[in-house]
């Protein structure tokens, strides 16, 4: 198949090199030369605010409506007909559009107005109606189905109505990359097009965000009334920047309530006086506008027609890249004929007029169930491919195309699935979709490794016909237990007993907390039983379980440290994920951002109260057990896994040593012991509540157990599908449990309730 593609230096976007990034969509990304063209600029340039007279203030003010003229150009049009008013996005255009439209309210003498939007519409645009609604407006939802049968022309006496109605629509969905009729726009202002029969005079609102991002838009042949759209869809940079372009024909009907600075001709403060500027831009732009981020949009428009010749090839490019990539994942089957995917689209790929560069989807098993798009997302990104998930801010789209119901969306709310969470089946249903785009610096091999993944990942060397890659992360070693000092006699005594039946009454104190809290941080112990020797006690059936391993995780997404007796605290095993690594922002980083993090080992010395880390190449390096948060320590708010919590800094001899190793600027924090982070789990099958337990820096549980035998049954589903056969001491590590069981039964531990390793009990 050729293909008609762009040539874009890689060097330009260093910042991706190894990554598959496919959420162009989503934002698009900024090249290298964009950031020195810009920062050049600021070196040696004064810029003022635009709103003063002075010299770097006039050179403001000249600089923005050169790029007033930039985009206007861009989009094949004059001042004559179009005014550019800077916003703070796409968004704050729609808001802006619904707040200033001449609508006339239910209740007067005159025929009111009708707010009409195409369901495959944004949240943005349907969040508009909740403004129209407090000015007693109806708002009418139009599906694409009914727009397309509303031909026919209203009586002449009705068309001489002047009733202002607004009718919104996509030019492309940002759900399926469907491309309406820009000709609905002409259609629509003339009465060819009704979207309901009303008298009126219709205004179209074109909502060009999704669109622009990789296809021209010629203003001079598509007149809307209304453009809004956001810069970062088509530059990466910068970011929070928008405009409405407004047709200079209904600008003059706009109305206006609130004046901020630079918007007012005169106004009194001892009077309601005020009196606005001429121009529309200058009136609807309260305060200063983000000027240098304006001045930003100077480089990015340079610099794409450098890089690219224009939006004619960058439509192309990516629409070549889409048209492959449906092709070939289309055609995708399992050995029993199944699809491995439904791709949820209008088109057939085949006219880049009435497709963009997005591909809307889910993945399939062999049986037609579809695997939820959290799964793939997570797979997705151990191949460092990123992908966008979820309904895509277009809940109307994903309903039309997955089938969800009104009725659905309010019963999955009760469920407790809100939009952008990772809920993605209930009773088997999706709840949302993967998507990929592909933008103009995207290339071939960006679509090659994607459908690499898919095949590697869903069909067994057999099906594909093709040389499958296994699917691997960054392997955890193994911390020997040198700094340990415990009695060896007592490491091979205590056993493991499981409850799977009903659940028993509990001590006062786990009723509270939803956990086992001890009264002291070390008062108790779990002790690993993995003699063949020692003689268990049994549960029900007669079969015993018994502790396998024992692992904590000092730092966060660092190696595992291997014990045979640990103590207790009151957020899980003592100093379990009590530290992590951030970036020069403060983010916590993982191995998903760096593996290798897999290759530093912590372990604790309880005897001398430090933690020794360690890594090949590195002098070890310790960091003191005792809390430094009374010895001046900056407290500060860090996130993990979307809850906040309370940590401070280990100081700049930690931090330059994993900075060396990991070749990028990081620090260590820990967790502050004066303020607790408490759990949000989604789910206690039904126990009391666990929104009272102190959690560390773990995800959502203070411990986490598998179980052998259903880790053997795992290695013998995947080991058709892998290169090289994994031990299963590697796949245990793989999990990152703190307690490693051997159970008789695979998956058995799925159904447990409650767990008691001796005297202590454990709510699941």
């Amino acid at each position: 198949m050729a293909l008609n593609l762009l040539k874009i230096e890689t060097s330009n976007f260093i910042c991706i090199l190894g990554i598959t990034y496919l959420d162009h969509a989503g934002s698009a990304l900024f090249p290298e030369s964009l950031l020195k063209g810009f920062t050049d600029d600021l070196r040696n340039n004064v810029y003022g605010n635009p709103h003063s007279q002075n010299i770097s203030s006039k050179l403001t003010y000249d600089t923005i409506e050169h790029v007033r003229y930039r985009i206007l150009q861009h989009f094949h049009t004059t001042a004559e007909d179009y005014t550019i008013i800077f916003t703070s996005g796409c968004t704050a255009a729609l808001k802006l559009i619904a707040e200033s439209f001449p609508w006339i309210p239910e209740g007067t003498k005159q025929p009111s107005s009708r707010f009409c939007y195409l369901t495959d519409s944004h949240t943005s645009v349907v969040g508009m109606r909740g403004i129209t609604a407090s000015m007693n407006v109806l708002s009418v939802p139009i599906e694409p189905k009914e727009i397309l049968l509303a031909k026919s022309r209203l009586p002449a006496e009705e068309q001489n109505c002047t009733t202002p109605h607004l009718f919104s629509y996509p030019a492309q969905s940002n759900f399926s990359g469907t491309k309406y009729p820009l000709s609905w726009i002409q259609d629509i202002k003339s009465g060819k097009l009704c979207p309901i029969k009303i008298p009126g005079k219709w205004f179209v609102l074109l909502d060009a965000a999704s669109y622009v991002s990789s296809s021209p838009l010629d203003l001079g042949v598509h007149q809307a009334d209304f453009i809004p759209i956001s810069f970062y869809k088509i530059f990466g940079f910068p970011t929070g920047l928008g405009a409405l372009l407004v047709n200079n024909r209904i600008a003059p009907l706009l109305r206006k309530t609130y004046f901020g600075g630079g918007t007012a001709a005169a106004y009194l403060a001892g009077e309601d006086f005020y009196f606005p500027r001429k121009s529309i831009a200058e009136r609807f732009e309260d305060g200063t506008v983000s000027f240098l981020d304006i001045i930003a949009l100077k480089h990015g428009f340079d610099v794409l027609e450098k890089l690219t010749g224009g939006m004619e090839k960058i439509k192309q490019h990516t629409f070549a890249l889409a048209h492959y990539t449906y092709t070939v994942l289309s055609n995708l089957k399992y050995a029993n004929g199944a699809p491995v995917v439904r791709i949820y689209s209008d088109t057939d790929f085949s006219n880049p007029d009435v497709q963009g560069p997005i591909i809307n989807f889910n993945v399939l098993d062999e049986n037609g169930e579809v695997l939820g798009f959290s799964q793939v997302d997570s797979m997705a990104s151990l191949h460092n491919i990123h992908v966008r998930t979820g309904c895509f801010c277009n809940t109307g789209a994903c309903q039309m195309h997955l089938g969800i119901s009104n009725e659905d969306i309010q019963k999955n709310l009760q469920a407790g699935h809100v939009c952008g969470d990772n809920i993605d089946l209930i009773d088997g249903r999706p709840t949302g979709s993967v998507r990929i785009s592909f933008g103009y610096m995207s290339t071939f091999e960006d679509a090659q490794t994607f459908l690499n993944f898919i095949i590697a990942t869903r069909l067994s060397k057999s099906d594909a016909g093709i040389p499958c890659q296994s699917v691997t992360e960054p392997m955890t070693e193994s911390v020997p237990d040198d700094h340990l000092s415990f009695n060896s006699a007592d490491k091979l005594s205590q056993m493991l007993q499981i409850s799977d039946g009903e659940l028993r009454n509990i001590p006062s104190e786990a009723d509270t907390t939803g956990r086992w809290q001890p009264l002291e941080p070390e008062a108790e112990s779990i002790r690993a039983a993995v003699s063949e020797t020692a003689v268990p006690t049994c549960r029900k059936g007669g079969k015993p379980i018994t502790i396998a391993r024992i692992y904590l995780y000092p730092i966060k997404s660092c190696s595992a440290f291997e014990v045979t007796e640990w103590p207790v605290g009151n957020q899980g095993l003592l100093y379990d994920r009590n530290w992590m690594v951030v970036n020069q922002n403060g983010v916590c980083m993982t191995q998903k951002q760096e593996p290798r993090l897999c290759l530093v080992n912590p372990s604790i010395d309880l005897k001398h109260k430090i933690m020794v880390i360690q890594a090949e190449g590195m002098d070890p390096i310790s960091v003191p057990l005792e809390d430094n948060t009374g010895k001046k320590a900056v407290i500060c708010e860090s996130k993990v896994c979307s809850h906040r919590v309370k940590t401070y800094d280990c100081g700049e001899r930690i931090a330059g040593w994993l900075s060396t190793f990991l070749g990028r600027p990081c620090r260590l924090i820990r967790q502050s012991s004066d303020v607790e982070s408490k759990s949000h789990q989604k789910n206690t099958k039904g126990l009391s509540s666990a929104t009272n337990i102190s959690l560390s820096l773990v995800n959502e549980a203070q411990y986490l157990l598998i179980n052998v035998a259903s880790i053997m049954q795992l290695k013998e589903h995947i080991s058709a599908r892998l290169k090289e056969p994994l031990e299963i001491e590697e796949l245990i590590r793989r999990f990152r449990a703190n307690i490693v069981i051997n159970a008789p039964e695979s998956f058995e531990e799925e159904e447990w309730v409650e767990i008691s390793i001796g005297a202590l009990q454990f709510q699941v």
